[in-house]
């Protein structure tokens, strides 16, 4: 079954956001949306969550339509780290990553406890449950949203059904040790059956975690598929509007993808 976007259009302001995005996940697959900026990424996967209804199409996880099911069913079937969160209260470390097991029945003080602090543990904030949130730098209060997601989401599948981690932005504030460590959550994630969608702008990142790149431009999706196929084409330079240098160090798993910068001229003194 997994995630299917059907005819995806978005419109705001008569403006075209999304136009006729189409594309299936399978479950245990880890897909990297990328493009340059204003191409749609953060609102193609707002319509992912079910967070925005389509003007046109549909997304459809395991057959439901995501934004015809109730909020509660949604939450434990799909979780969602945005670009940013605002706290306007001096909430605890703890508290913050605790809401997200509010959907989770059968959840006592106890077993609260022990998942918080597993989740703190897996984004390397261990002992940091009661610290302020608002004390915290940016970074890591990205890795409490995401413990909070981890909470919300619990393990990848059940019931036999994939669930759906959606990750907008997730190494925006991260320094490279945290941005791998985040990016292997995801990975894990789809390993072990989940569907996970992340959107990044690292491109070495995207194409050293992900399955698959689907690339957005002008709010098309203007390719899909394996990162290395995507890499061998001039597509990539196209779309970001930069001339582009693949290579591949002997031992990598992976190419590695570098801008090719301009030769600047010193200036006359």
């Amino acid at each position: 079954m997994g995630l299917a976007i059907e005819g995806v259009g978005v419109t705001a302001g008569g403006r075209t956001i999304l136009q006729n995005v189409t594309a299936r996940i399978a479950p245990g697959t880890l897909v990297a949306v990328i493009g340059p900026n204003g191409a749609g990424k953060s609102t193609l996967v707002k319509a992912m969550s079910g967070e925005r209804r389509p003007a046109v199409g549909r997304v459809r996880l395991h057959g439901d339509d995501v934004s015809a099911l109730a909020p509660a069913e949604l939450a434990m079937q799909r979780a969602v780290l945005p670009q940013a969160t605002s706290i306007a209260f001096p909430f605890t470390v703890f508290e913050i990553v605790g809401l997200g097991l509010r959907q989770r029945a059968g959840v006592d003080a106890a077993m609260r406890r022990l998942e918080v602090r597993r989740a703190l543990a897996a984004v390397d904030l261990e002992g940091f449950g009661e610290r302020l949130y608002q004390r915290l730098s940016g970074g890591e209060q990205q890795r409490v949203q995401l413990a909070r997601v981890l909470c919300q989401i619990g393990k990848p599948v059940a019931d036999d059904r994939a669930k759906l981690l959606i990750l907008d932005e997730p190494t925006s504030s991260l320094d490279v040790r945290h941005q791998i460590a985040v990016l292997s959550i995801a990975r894990r994630f789809a390993d072990e059956g989940g569907l996970a969608v992340a959107v990044l702008h690292d491109l070495n990142l995207a194409v050293g975690f992900s399955d698959r790149l689907m690339v957005l431009e002008g709010g098309r999706l203007v390719a899909d598929g394996k990162p290395e196929e995507l890499l061998e084409g001039p597509m990539l330079a196209e779309t970001f509007g930069t001339r582009m240098v693949v290579i591949k160090p002997p031992g990598w798993a992976r190419p590695a993808v570098l801008p090719d910068l301009p030769r600047l001229d010193p200036q006359p003194r």
